[in-house]
């Protein structure tokens, strides 16, 4: 295991197995975006075709649980089959599940002849008490001229909750946000908003899967102290 500390971002490289163990009751939010088991070839030391991956989800999400704080929030992002099958296990096992959202992307590739083109991803969401923090994004009213809406937006009110489907383009080799080393790097937009959403400033957002350090760097502009994990170092 190596550490590495740079302002208010710190990096441990390593098997987030051995490492979420040693940060319990350190985070306010976890997001992360783990590995799909699609066979993606992130280095020699990840196995992205794992016979156990099921099972090898609910013994991470368990310690990120450990992991998280009092009213802390746990967002996992992944491909719609993989996350139902993670969610069934934690519900059964008793866990506090919040919702669903929506990631959807328009995309120009993953075609198929056979299939629809995937454009969405689902962020599950759980929490470790029935209390948590949240601060929603809002819509604006679909009826701003509507008598009662007008008496809304004059005592200060800005609209609506957002709907659970966030509309949000990936992050791609064009994409001004896009590093050099950007493995599947997630867009900017939709890590603010999880992190607008289930943290205020000063908290600590953790991600045992981070990559290229994404979550890390816009948890750092936003105020936030964040750790990051990944058993690869991304330079």
């Amino acid at each position: 295991m190596c550490e590495y500390k740079i302002h208010g971002k710190k990096f441990i490289q390593g098997d987030c197995l051995e490492i979420l163990p040693t940060l319990e009751n350190s985070a306010h939010l976890i997001v992360t975006d783990p590995p799909y088991n699609i066979g993606w070839k992130y280095s020699s030391k990840v196995n992205d075709n794992k016979k156990d991956y099921d099972s090898w989800c609910v013994e991470w999400a368990e310690l990120c649980f450990k992991a998280l704080r009092d009213k802390g929030v746990l967002a996992i992002i992944n491909y719609a089959e993989n996350n139902n099958k993670l969610f069934t296990a934690l519900v059964t096992k008793g866990y506090n599940f919040v919702q669903q959202l929506i990631w959807s992307y328009p995309t120009n590739v993953g075609h198929s002849k056979s299939k629809y083109t995937r454009s969405y991803r689902t962020i599950i969401i759980f929490s470790k008490d029935k209390d948590y923090r949240f601060t929603p994004v809002k819509q604006p009213y679909k009826n701003p001229t509507d008598k009662r809406i007008k008496e809304r937006i004059a005592n200060g009110h800005k609209g609506t909750n957002h709907y659970d489907i966030f509309n949000i383009n990936l992050c791609k080799n064009v994409s001004k946000d896009k590093k050099h080393n950007g493995i599947n790097q997630l867009p900017r937009e939709l890590v603010e908003m999880l992190i607008n959403t289930y943290t205020e400033e000063f908290d600590s957002v953790l991600d045992p899967f981070v990559g290229n350090g994404t979550v890390m760097d816009v948890a750092d502009d936003m105020a936030r102290d964040s750790v990051g994990i990944d058993i690869n170092k991304y330079d």
